[in-house]
């Protein structure tokens, strides 16, 4: 069947950013005197809830985290860069005929921010982010949303994104999923956790991605 539509997830999937996180959760809890390794970021507080992260510490609520985060965000992004074929994938989906949407929980504020100073927001049809929609990925709103403005059947459509997230928020609202796994993706995910949600497809690098969106190999 024909794709019409690449969806695609930002943070990890376009943008090597999962350091960038790590070091917004320890500027944020630096904030409150706390001082967290690697180790310990990655193990308390990625991929949870922020009332999770502040349950575990006792010492701050969910939105005193929230906000903490977030100023550590717009510190840490400016330092947030591409993944080397990111922007010619993107490209080559739109010179061949595919509508492009980007579907991210992160904040807008920051996300289009990012987007312009890299000078690719001009490559989505669509964004979706943080606080536009009720219910956040693996809830399937996000991606549901994205294929509406971009008026696209589900079945015609890929879902790419680096979290589990991601792959269940594709499957839950029918698209088809791939799933971006570098290696240097190995310490931020449980990779056992990422493979159970049956992506379609995994991936370790964006020139593979053409091939499975049906599209002609791209120019390195």
């Amino acid at each position: 069947m024909k794709f019409h539509a690449a969806l695609f997830d930002f943070d990890g999937t376009l943008t090597p950013s999962l350091p960038l996180w790590v070091s917004a959760y320890q500027l944020a809890l630096g904030s409150f005197g706390i001082e967290a390794s690697d180790e310990e970021v990655l193990g308390s507080c990625f991929f949870r809830d922020y009332a999770d992260v502040a349950a575990h510490y006792g010492r701050f609520d969910a939105a005193q985290l929230e906000v903490q985060v977030d100023a550590g965000l717009r510190t840490a992004f400016l330092r947030a860069e591409l993944f080397p074929l990111a922007r010619p994938v993107v490209e080559h989906c739109r010179d061949h005929g595919l509508r492009t949407a980007l579907v991210t929980s992160s904040p807008r504020n920051l996300v289009i921010g990012v987007l312009e100073r890299l000078g690719i927001l001009e490559l989505f049809d669509f964004v979706t982010c943080g606080g536009d929609i009720a219910n956040y990925k693996p809830h399937p709103e996000p991606v549901t949303r994205a294929l509406a403005a971009l008026e696209c059947e589900p079945a015609r459509a890929m879902m790419i994104g680096d979290s589990h997230v991601d792959i269940l928020a594709g499957k839950a609202a029918g698209t088809r999923t791939a799933l971006f796994l570098p290696d240097d993706h190995h310490r931020f995910h449980d990779t056992g956790r990422l493979r159970a949600t049956g992506p379609d497809h995994i991936f370790a690098d964006h020139g593979e991605l053409p091939a499975l969106l049906q599209l002609p190999g791209i120019s390195r």
